[in-house]
């Protein structure tokens, strides 16, 4: 049988929705009719390689036992009760949609399923060529990708890159050139280019394909209820999302599922709103009053059914929690709130943890005719004067400073040779003792007493503020902070050069563990 001869029975804009999904540079939709929709797709399969492509490798599997399948109509009416076809068998649901949906498969007035007439031949070919574990292993990759942007609704597309490369151990670019070329994630993964305030023009960003009218609103909610953590990944559970609507093996979920399907109407209607309220993470009162609105359930008594759907939905990714569920939320709030109690009991003001007024004044002088001779050397802004001055702008030297990190070595040996500002000796000592400090990222990692725990790597930095205390800049409650600096040696002492640059980073849930651990086993340095 041809699909073509069915196609006019066909909604459009269900056409549409395939068409865009499987044909690349797709027309708008007034500009396109049905008929040309289904040329374009089947142009695409005239590469028997893209079928291959598109398709999973339960979905081939399922094509070759259509293919295999040697029973006729006539069979079928003759001996309706002692044959069963196993490919009509109901666990091959999720395989008949998706080739129902790309347009592979279709059924008769019997319900037995056929590959259209217009592309036997090439789903014959891909069927012979297909390489089998190669193609495990593209569904392997897949299903991680897929159920990742599905948690999520939308992603950057570098992050879905990042996110796949650390769990499957692939190069970022390979995974990069997968999602830009790779049919079966683009059939339910769509790439567009957005205008990111804060990241610039023209950002890829992967949409997953069920969530394109709502990602005006995820986008929304995400920045109300967006939480910053490390999920812990179970790749069973994105297997089995990537061919569910939900983790089914969730027994909350699982349970909702068994009671959805005993209502009396037709039950898959509110699977779609049901995706949409959990992605979103809203109030759920208007779900509700779409469901109790149904004609078939208006005599129902849905109370406890709704009390089942609250618990089930309290297990469901949102990607508004950036792919946390509610109930992961929860326990995340609950943690934090002990973890800023225990901050509050274990804090200690410091006192004492700052330089002397003479000597903060001494290191500014050295610092400042350090970051002057720098930009006199190197020309960098000719309106800027930094020795002797007060008030200066943190910004406004900062690539002063760069400059000056970058080449201190040769800065300070040739600053002490000709000693630009007459300093006696003392000051001379001092200022070729900079040498030995660095810039780098640091994370305020704890208070003491007298000292500010700077970590870096493999070791501890204990640092005195300058004028002040630097618990008094920075409150215990942001720490760990996350800053870029400068470590100086100054006389027996280490200080920092006064300027704390915040990176602004959301660090996830479990950080503030990981660096208390790292605090109890590095070793405290108190010089360099």
């Amino acid at each position: 049988m041809k699909m073509y001869e069915k196609i006019k029975l066909f909604n459009k804009s269900y056409v549409y929705d395939q068409y865009t999904r499987i044909v690349k540079d797709f027309k708008d939709y007034e500009k396109i009719t049905k008929i040309k929709m289904l040329d374009a797709i089947y142009d695409v399969y005239n590469d028997y390689n893209n079928i291959i492509d598109i398709c999973t490798t339960r979905e081939l599997k399922y094509l070759k036992m259509v293919l295999d399948n040697k029973l006729t109509i006539s069979d079928l009416l003759e001996n309706p009760k002692e044959l069963k076809i196993e490919y009509l068998d109901e666990k091959y649901d999720w395989e008949r949609e998706n080739l129902y949906n790309k347009f592979l498969l279709d059924y008769d007035y019997y319900k037995e399923s056929y590959i259209p007439e217009e592309i036997l031949n090439k789903v014959k070919e891909a069927i012979e060529k297909v390489k089998w574990k190669e193609k495990k292993k593209m569904d392997d990759l897949n299903e991680i990708l897929v159920s990742y942007c599905k948690t999520q609704g939308s992603a950057l597309l570098n992050t879905v890159a990042s996110f796949g490369s650390g769990i499957t151990g692939i190069k970022e670019e390979v995974i990069w050139n997968h999602m830009l070329n790779n049919k079966l994630f683009n059939y339910y993964v769509f790439i567009v280019s957005k205008n990111i305030e804060s990241l610039g023009n023209n950002i890829p960003v992967a949409i997953y394909q069920d969530y394109y009218e709502i990602e005006e609103e995820l986008e929304y909610q995400r920045k109300l209820q967006g939480l910053a953590g490390d999920k812990k990944i179970d790749i069973r559970v994105y297997k089995r999302l990537f061919y569910n609507d939900f983790d089914i093996k969730n027994p909350k979920i699982k349970k909702f599922l068994v009671e959805l399907k005993k209502l009396p109407f037709f039950w898959y209607s509110a699977i779609k709103p049901v995706k949409e309220f959990a992605m979103l993470n809203i109030d759920r009162k208007n779900l509700k009053e779409y469901i109790k609105n149904i004609p078939a359930l208006k005599h129902e008594d849905l109370n406890n059914f709704f009390k089942i759907m609250d618990e089930a939905m309290d297990e469901m990714p949102s990607g508004a929690l950036n792919g946390f569920t509610p109930n992961e939320a929860k326990q995340i709030k609950i943690n934090k709130i002990k973890k800023e109690i225990k901050k509050e009991q274990n804090y200690i003001k410091q006192q004492n943890a700052h330089l002397s007024k003479e000597d903060a004044k001494l290191f500014y002088k050295i610092y400042f005719a350090l970051l002057e001779f720098t930009n006199n050397r190197y020309k960098i802004n000719p309106y800027v004067k930094i020795y002797n001055h007060k008030g200066i702008n943190a910004f406004e030297i900062k690539d002063i400073v760069d400059e000056f990190w970058k080449n201190k070595e040769a800065i300070i040996l040739e600053f002490c040779l000709i000693n630009p500002f007459k300093f006696n000796k003392e000051e001379m000592k001092i200022a070729s003792e900079f040498k030995k400090g660095f810039r780098d990222m640091f994370i305020i990692a704890k208070y003491d007493l007298e000292y500010t725990a700077f970590m870096n790597k493999d070791r501890i930095y204990m640092v005195k503020g300058l004028h002040d205390n630097i618990d008094n800049i920075i409150s215990y409650k942001n720490l760990p902070y996350v800053t870029i600096t400068s470590i100086i040696p100054f006389k027996n002492s280490l200080t920092y050069d006064g300027m704390l640059l915040g990176l602004g980073i959301k660090m996830g849930n479990n950080f503030e563990d990981m660096v208390e651990k790292e605090y109890d086993n590095l070793m405290k340095y108190y010089h360099i």
